[in-house]
């Protein structure tokens, strides 16, 4: 007789696949079997956060667990570390020490994070890692230190963090060795960063699918469009726009397989809340290189409210593909979001500020849209000038009364998911509130997974 107990390993393997977080602890609980196959999995990805850094060590660090029992090792594929425990303000050093060791011993290792300014503990752990594909750092290193980081090969995606100019000075070496692999680069303030040092690098990087170069300040849009000449399968493209009053180049290189654009701009907002004009210089580009947008991020540095033209020039062009659209520290009139919704049929996401005064009215706007399932509110409680009231329960449901698509809202800290069940009316659902979990691991400026 077949039981859940003597069910094969690798069906435990493809159940608990579907499982995650505590629910893996419980199940972890129920028998000998049912802990075996679950250890794989709940040792893929090693997490160390600002809820376990201020428990230490009262709690066990998953890095104290795995030097503990070294067969676990084995099966670490991921390490993400966005905090650590201190000691007048030095990393804890049993915590440093351990991490350093864990690390070593996690020779399948594939991806490594470590949002935080403490690289050259690991950087002896990183070296030799066949498996690693993925690295995110914060950069501050000495010369030596680069040189060890330069070692590193056979990355797919790296993202840094910032970093000194010893870092800089290795990249024409470093993405040499990394052309064969490297299909993902992102660089967020790097203040050494330079449009000259892209124009070396990139021509190295045959393979490069997706370009992030935000709040590096020499490097503004102006060089970014100089230099994708030299990478023109970009499929994801994300840079920071200044006030410039240098000329685009003549011969602006095409991007036909562009499917993520994000844009950040550093803007001082006039009286006339006139919007930038390289939006429209951008979208008009995307246009004429008839590439398949999916995904468009954009974000000012000083809230306005976006003039109507510039989402009829967005919708007229991208109406047909896209399908995740954010509009960050900009106010949408509800003519705009009617545009939007009632033409982009594919569009799921939506990420903008909610008018909490006129939820009714966003409502009514929103409800031509086809396939939206997720609305996120991206405005600011505590904004300095006009803080807005929180989204009640009331206008929550007005929207999702309106929208039957809409399954979940993202506003204020908290999750709120429709429950509705087949046969029932529009308006006959239930409506579940749960606080939202920790902020994306991702920076703002990333593609959505589902859009590659």
């Amino acid at each position: 007789m077949v039981s859940a107990d003597n069910l094969n390993f690798d069906c435990l393997e493809l159940i608990f696949a579907y499982i995650s977080g505590n629910d893996l602890v419980s199940v972890s609980l129920v028998s000998r079997s049912f802990l075996a196959a679950v250890i794989p999995r709940l040792y893929r990805t090693l997490n160390f956060g600002l809820h376990q850094a201020k428990r230490y060590p009262s709690i066990m660090s998953p890095f104290a667990v795995v030097l503990a029992h070294c067969n676990l090792a084995s099966h670490v594929r991921h390490i993400d570390i966005r905090a650590i425990p201190t000691v007048k303000y030095a990393p804890q050093p049993k915590f440093a020490l351990d991490c350093s060791r864990a690390l070593a011993i996690c020779k399948n290792l594939a991806s490594f994070t470590c949002t935080l300014d403490v690289l050259p503990s690991f950087l002896p752990s990183l070296q030799g890692k066949e498996s690693l594909e993925t690295l995110r750092f914060v950069g501050n290193l000495t010369t030596d230190q680069s040189e060890q980081l330069a070692r590193i090969t056979g990355l797919r995606d790296l993202t840094i963090d910032s970093s000194s100019w010893n870092v800089v000075d290795i990249f024409p070496r470093w993405m040499e060795a990394l052309g064969p692999t490297l299909t993902s680069l992102s660089l967020h303030t790097i203040h050494t960063l330079s449009m000259e040092m892209l124009e070396i690098i990139l021509p190295t990087l045959p393979r490069l699918a997706r370009l992030h170069v935000i709040n590096c300040p020499k490097v503004d849009h102006v060089a970014i469009i100089r230099v994708i000449q030299y990478t023109p399968d970009l499929e994801s493209l994300a840079f920071t726009t200044f006030e410039s009053s240098r000329p685009l180049p003549l011969v602006i290189s095409p991007l036909p397989r562009l499917r993520h654009l994000a844009l950040d701009t550093q803007y001082i907002a006039t009286t006339a809340n006139q919007p930038p004009a390289f939006w429209t210089t951008m979208i008009n580009l995307t246009r004429a290189w008839s590439c398949p947008l999916k995904s468009l991020t954009l974000r000012l540095s000083d809230r306005i409210t976006l003039s109507d033209s510039v989402i009829v020039n967005l919708v007229d062009s991208h109406h047909a593909t896209l399908n995740h659209l954010a509009i960050l520290n900009c106010t949408l009139t509800k003519e705009s979001v009617a545009r939007i919704c009632g033409k982009c049929a594919d569009l799921e996401r939506f990420a903008l500020s909610i008018p909490a005064k006129d939820s009714y009215e966003f409502a009514m706007a929103v409800a031509q849209a086809k396939r939206i399932h997720t609305v996120v509110e991206v405005g600011d409680l505590h904004a300095n000038h006009t803080p807005r009231p929180p989204l009640s329960k009331l206008d929550i449901r007005t929207i999702m009364t309106h929208q039957p698509t809409i399954e979940n809202i993202i506003a204020d800290g908290r999750v709120w998911t429709a429950v509705r069940l087949p046969g029932f009316r529009q308006d006959d659902f239930d409506i579940r509130v749960a606080k939202k979990k920790l902020p994306s691991p991702n920076h703002w400026f990333m593609p959505p997974s589902s859009v590659f």
